[in-house]
């Protein structure tokens, strides 16, 4: 008989929480496969059941990773985890249509983040798309780095007031967005256009692609607009939470004035 369980993860690390054990884990996918932010399995193993687990958990497109049998103890605090431990968020997600229906601001801003891998870029857009009042961060389900503990400390507080949109689709997400009247914004260094040249008045989705590839093909062909940020320096580009800022900053400014 498999046994199976939960355990507390050390703070600033993980989620607050982890389901270990292969049953466990099973039915968990099975019946909340919203709530699975990230399943690791046992690195070098051939488990029927680990596999039936990886199928599943690709075909629910719930990031997975290998772990050494050392993290995996680590991360369910006990040995016995049968090789496969799940981070549970522990973050509510809202869909875009509940944000839309409660707006923020008269003219929403959205943020949507394409794909961003590294947990503290995620954590700091988070917290200046806070202290711009922006609507809601809307993420793409199964890319990129989950909402873990490193992303919640990142955010400075900030996650627990900012809604958090995760979708199947950018492409149907876009579409459904410039049908309800927002423009669709996206950043890049090579664009001809300066990020002060957009009205940022309008109800907005601005999309930041991923550190290093950047923008999807699909995903430009929906922008109403390409901008770039104007640099004096040698650097040719700004990390990607700072170019947010800079571009939400500037929508704030006009918006103020």
């Amino acid at each position: 008989m498999e046994k199976s369980g939960n355990a507390a993860v050390p703070a600033g690390e993980h989620p607050e929480q982890v389901v270990y054990g292969r049953n466990a884990v099973v039915e968990l996918m099975q019946s909340k496969p919203e709530t699975v932010e990230k399943v690791y399995l046992q690195f070098n193993t051939s488990h029927p059941k680990l596999k039936e687990i990886l199928i599943t958990a690709r075909r629910l497109k719930i990031p997975t990773g290998k772990a050494r049998m050392e993290k995996l103890t680590e991360l369910a605090g006990t040995a016995k985890n049968q090789g496969v431990c799940a981070l549970i968020t522990s973050v509510t997600y809202y869909g875009i249509e509940e944000v839309l229906a409660a707006p923020r601001n008269t003219a929403p801003m959205l943020v949507i983040l394409d794909g961003l891998e590294d947990p503290h870029n995620i954590g700091a857009i988070v917290r200046t798309a806070e202290a711009v009042a922006a609507d809601a961060v809307i993420l793409i389900d199964g890319k990129g780095c989950p909402v873990n503990a490193t992303v919640h400390k990142a955010s400075a507080g900030a996650l627990s007031h900012m809604r958090v949109c995760k979708v199947k689709s950018l492409v149907k997400s876009l579409d459904l967005l410039r049908e309800r009247g927002f423009q669709v914004i996206a950043a890049d260094m090579d664009a001809e256009k300066n990020h002060t040249d957009i009205d940022w008045r309008r109800p907005t989705a601005l999309v930041m692609g991923a550190e290093g590839s950047g923008l999807g093909s699909e995903t430009r062909k929906r922008c109403d607009a390409v901008v770039r940020i104007p640099m004096a320096g040698c650097v040719e580009s700004l990390n990607v939470s700072v170019a947010t800022g800079v571009l939400l900053f500037e929508a704030m400014r006009q918006r103020l004035g």
